[in-house]
């Protein structure tokens, strides 16, 4: 390569003033030791390619949710964003270049494209913590090019597979590491925003896009109303939702109140409705196959010092054997086309059939997880484990052997 990588920093400056100029109609003055120089749109490109592999080439440092908490101000939330999200914008380029046959799929090129945007863009942008109002600009267009990027990546890979013949657990694999980042990617560009433009109506307990006191069972009362919403809609019946709390640290005197913890209420939200979902489907449809009898769903909230876990438990049926191992897949679905339907309306993300999966995503980013057990011919339970210590929810990130060592056929 014909680039010095470890100059490319400096010299960027210059570019910045370069891309300025030629935005405006003038062309920039050639000056030695300047902040300006000339250089073509063909020359951009390949300086930003170099600046591309330079930043993947560098390590991403995993967040705790304590950070975010203490980035509380714009600049700081600007700060954290200004340093990590190039380096999160570059390895995914790089994530789609290597992948073969990339090319060839239009979904993938287009995101290609996105991310390449995201990343020139907040290259060439100056931070100014004095002047914020650029950068605002900046994360704002990228935030608006991002919201169709699931659906396309889950469709480019449903295609992949059938045209390259890729594995399914490889195509997991390859998926999960991308979506993980875009989790991450998500998280700095929606906390700078919320800092930057604070919404006046939000309860002085959040600090941007996090609630310090998250309440998880209201979260899940709003839930279950969301999907009895979606049953009535889709069904013309509603599956019963029973919420039940219980705690470890509580007394008996006023146990929700015990249970607060610091969160991303937009996370729980969505893994909360995604689950109910599914539930709230199975059982509708067993209550169609038996009418004289109500199943009920039942959540269960819980805690202790370090963890809060939520339980969700229906009576539906349970998962078949032969599909028990491809629940956690993009490719997959147990469900009828008419369920899939419902099943991809009302949540944040929604589409193609990716909601369980991003769910568990979700779930991981700050630590904690999502398993599924199942018992067929009865029932389905979904536990979900969430970090309660702010200093221990911390960002799971995609290692480069989650992507590099995939063997996709």
């Amino acid at each position: 390569m014909a680039f010095l990588v470890p100059r490319l920093r400096p010299f960027f400056r210059s570019l910045r003033g370069a891309a300025r100029a030629r935005n405006a109609g003038f062309p920039p003055v050639r000056r030695c030791f300047s902040a300006e120089v000339q250089v073509s749109q063909e020359r951009l490109n390949e300086f930003l390619q170099a600046e591309v592999v330079f930043f993947a080439g560098r390590e991403p440092k995993s967040i705790t949710l304590r950070q975010i908490l203490d980035a509380k101000t714009p600049e700081q939330a600007a700060t954290l964003a200004y340093r990590e999200l190039p380096i999160r914008y570059a390895q995914r380029i790089l994530q789609i270049e290597t992948l073969p046959g990339w090319q060839a799929s239009q979904e993938l090129v287009e995101v290609h494209r996105l991310y390449s945007e995201n990343f020139k863009d907040i290259r060439l942008v100056e931070l100014n913590l004095k002047e914020l109002e650029p950068f605002t600009a900046v994360i704002g267009t990228i935030k608006g090019r991002m919201k169709e990027v699931i659906p396309m990546l889950a469709n480019a890979m449903r295609n992949l597979q059938q045209t390259e013949g890729y594995s399914e657990a490889a195509i997991v694999q390859w998926l999960d590491a991308f979506f993980l980042s875009r989790i991450g990617t998500e998280m700095l560009t929606s906390q700078y925003m919320a800092s930057a433009k604070p919404d006046v109506t939000a309860r002085r307990r959040r600090v941007g896009v996090v609630d310090y006191a998250c309440d998880p069972v209201n979260i899940c009362e709003q839930a279950a109303r969301h999907a009895r919403k979606l049953c009535k809609q889709h069904y013309d019946d509603s599956a019963d939702v029973e919420i039940l709390v219980e705690s470890s640290i509580a007394s008996s005197f006023e146990i929700e109140s015990r249970i607060r913890f610091p969160y991303v209420p937009n996370y729980l939200f969505y893994i909360m409705v995604e689950l109910l979902k599914n539930s709230a489907r199975a059982t509708v449809e067993a209550q169609q196959e038996s009418p004289g009898q109500r199943r009920s769903i039942v959540i269960t909230v819980g805690a202790d010092p370090s963890e809060v876990a939520i339980r969700v438990l229906d009576q539906a049926g349970g998962i078949p054997f032969h599909a028990a191992d491809k629940v956690w897949s993009y490719m997959y679905s147990t469900a009828s086309k008419a369920a899939r339907n419902f099943d991809e309306q009302g949540t944040p993300l929604a589409g193609y059939g990716v909601g369980l999966p991003l769910s568990r995503l979700y779930a991981r980013y700050l630590g904690g997880s999502l398993h599924l057990q199942s018992l067929p011919g009865v029932g389905t339970c979904a536990y979900l484990y969430l970090k309660r210590l702010e200093s221990e929810a911390r960002e799971e990130l995609p290692t480069r052997s989650s992507v590099s060592s995939c063997s996709l056929v």
